[in-house]
Order: C-alpha cells, then sequence, then structure tokens
C-alpha cells in the first residue's frame, strides 16, 4: 500500500502493533483498543505478512519480539508519538480546553483552590478545571493535564516535580480547649474523642501510624468519630466534634483563620511528598506550562518558609 510516495502497511495495523509490542500481550492489547483478541491477532498476522518477516515469537504463555521486532516497534512507536504530539498541539491551539488539574478531595478544596484563585488574579483568561476524585483519575483518557498526588516514592514521569513533604500533627478548635483545658501531653489528648479517616491507602498516614510513631502501638481510642473524606472530617473538628489529625499543607490556612490550633504534643514527618505530574508531554501542552511553573513557584516557597520555621 502506498500513501503518495511512502510504502505503508495497512495502517489501521500499526497501533494493534504498537499495543501489543509495548503489552507483549494481544489480550491486553485488545482490551486498550476495545477489539478482540482474535482482531489483533489477525491485524499482527496482516502486517507480518505485509513485511515478510515475523514480529512476535509466539508460545502458550508467552509473547516476545522479534529482532525485527524489536527494531520495527521502535520505529512505529516514535511514529505515533510524533503524531499523537502534532495532533495534540494544533488541537490546543485551536480550541478554548480549559486546563485540566486533577487532585484528591482534600487537596483541590484546601490547597489548591486557595492558590488556584490567587494564580487567576495575574492570569483571569485561562479556562482552568479541577477534577477532584479520592479514587483513580481518568489520566489516559486525555482530559486531564496535571495531576497533583502524594506517593512515598518519586513518580516515573521525567517531568514530575516535588512541591513539598507534610508533617501531620493533631489539631483541635479554639473552642475545645475553652471548654477541657490546655491540651499539653498524650495521655491528655487520648482523653478526648478523635476524628478518624477510614482510607485504605497504603500511603496514608492517620493515627495508627502517628500513635506509633509517639510510642503508643496498637492503642485503640475510647471515643472515636469516622469519615471517608478528610475534608469532613476538618470540618467536624472546627465543630468542635474532637481531635483531628491535621496534615500541615492541608490545614495551614485553617490555622492561619484560627479556625483550628495545632497541639504541641508531636510532629510526625510523613514517608512521602506531594508531586505535580504533567500527564501530557509538557512540549505539547504549552496552554499548562505557566501554570504549573506558577504551583511550582508555590510549592518551593511552602518548603523555604517550613525550613525557615525549622
Amino acid at each position: 500500500m502506498r500513501y503518495g510516495p511512502y510504502p505503508l502497511p495497512p495502517l489501521k495495523t500499526l497501533p494493534a502493533f504498537e499495543a501489543s509490542a509495548r503489552l507483549l500481550s494481544f489480550t491486553r492489547a485488545a482490551d486498550e483498543l476495545a477489539l478482540t483478541q482474535g482482531a489483533i491477532s489477525r491485524q499482527i498476522g496482516n502486517l507480518e505478512e505485509r513485511l515478510g518477516t515475523a514480529l512476535f515469537e509466539r508460545s502458550k504463555r508467552t509473547l516476545k519480539l522479534t529482532p525485527a521486532g524489536q527494531y520495527y516497534a521502535e520505529a512505529v512507536t516514535d511514529a505515533l508519538k510524533g503524531i499523537a504530539l502534532a495532533t495534540e498541539g494544533l488541537r490546543e491551539k485551536g480550541d478554548e480546553r480549559p486546563v485540566t488539574i486533577g487532585a484528591t478531595n482534600a487537596l483541590a478544596s484546601l490547597w489548591l483552590m486557595p492558590r488556584l484563585n490567587r494564580y487567576r488574579a495575574h492570569d483571569p483568561d485561562l479556562p482552568i478545571r479541577v477534577l477532584a476524585s479520592d479514587f483513580d483519575l481518568p489520566e489516559a483518557s486525555g482530559d486531564v493535564d496535571l495531576v497533583i498526588s502524594y506517593s512515598r516514592t518519586p513518580p516515573p514521569e521525567p517531568n514530575a516535580c516535588k512541591l513539598f513533604d507534610e508533617v501531620v500533627f493533631p489539631v483541635c478548635s479554639p473552642e475545645l480547649i475553652e471548654a477541657h483545658g490546655e491540651i499539653g501531653t498524650l495521655e491528655e489528648l487520648l482523653c478526648h474523642t478523635l476524628l478518624i479517616h477510614d482510607d485504605d491507602h497504603p500511603d496514608w498516614t492517620g493515627w495508627a501510624v502517628w500513635l506509633k510513631a509517639m510510642g503508643r502501638a496498637g492503642f485503640k481510642p475510647r471515643r472515636a468519630v469516622r469519615f471517608n473524606a478528610y475534608s469532613m472530617l476538618l470540618q467536624a473538628a472546627v465543630a468542635n466534634q474532637g481531635i483531628a489529625l491535621g496534615w500541615q499543607h492541608l490545614v495551614d490556612d485553617l490555622l492561619a483563620a484560627g479556625s483550628l490550633i495545632k497541639l504541641d504534643v508531636g510532629d510526625f514527618p510523613t514517608a512521602g511528598a506531594f508531586y505535580l505530574r504533567p500527564v501530557k508531554p509538557i512540549v505539547s501542552n504549552a496552554r499548562a506550562t505557566p501554570l504549573r511553573e506558577w504551583l511550582i513557584d508555590s510549592g518551593a516557597q511552602l518548603s523555604d518558609d517550613d525550613e525557615g520555621e525549622r
């Protein structure tokens, strides 16, 4: 088959080959491309017939690229990436699609939204969309430009940037102190209701981890109220319903406003940090670049402030 001066194979076989070579599975490639495994197998067979060489070594349990397949996979992947970058670049120049930032509900409401308000003061024309979710974000859909997430290990993306480290410590409302007196020791704290975030994410640092660090592993609170949303938990703390475990950069604004106060019973630096990840290649997503750089600067300023306090 020829397209102008270029001898090309059937174009529909190339995505099938790229996915199969990347995943080393016809079944997984079929799932990714919403095709049947038989359709993928036929397209690969058609491509191999056109090329006159085998691209895969097939067995009952494994699928491996032949040397010719490895060579062809590198060329096809580079070509498809180039087309995708050019397509995305033209799309973004030609439409008014908003820059979408993904984050958890707590981070979006407690940290991101106040900063976006300040950003818009000097760039009011940039359309911005916040996609808040405590579940996996649909990053592969093409709708998300930037993601802010917490992780114990640096993300694999080469352009991911750490925004700030985290520290957790107990917080409560001023009214709780007024009603029950100062809380200066761990034993005094444990006499109160603990507000607990039900989160099974392996990276989350909650009361169990904090109490273990304070020397009280296995402690079971006498009174507790549980929440499935961290922002709702903090609202309960502001409403004088108990003591919460505050993540520093999520409660800073509440502390500054006097809605919550920090209890000097013990700080625990978390094992992870918050990272800003560009989902799309930076070169093809110029509209998101100023916002990305501004958020990185905001994170750097917070880190500098934290160092100064310590």
